[in-house]
């Protein structure tokens, strides 16, 4: 299996973990105050729009040829962390206000 091949299956697989991770945040937020929920939402919505740009940029990756796919590598990889770091931060945010 190729080093790109590894790679793609990798994030895809995060993303599947990230996506479980939303939906079960989505869940909890509706216990929040209508004040909270609304901030959490339109958090959710935000990370949603993330979550696509980097799908595209997954595809674009998955397009180029073997040599290539490198390029775009990194910025993947700094999506990603953007990604997770915002929905850590959001469900520690949320979860805290949930107390």
């Amino acid at each position: 299996m190729s080093d790109k091949k590894d790679f793609v299956e990798s994030v895809r697989q995060k993303l599947e973990d990230w996506d479980y991770q939303r939906d079960r945040l989505a869940a909890r937020i509706e216990d929040l105050s209508q004040e909270w929920r609304e901030e959490a939402q339109e958090k959710l919505a935000d990370f949603k729009e993330q979550r696509k740009d980097l799908e595209a940029k997954l595809e674009v990756l998955e397009s180029r040829s073997e040599d290539a796919w490198q390029d775009i590598k990194d910025g993947i990889e700094l999506a990603w962390d953007g990604l997770k770091t915002g929905l850590l931060a959001a469900r520690s945010e949320f979860e805290d206000k949930d107390k």
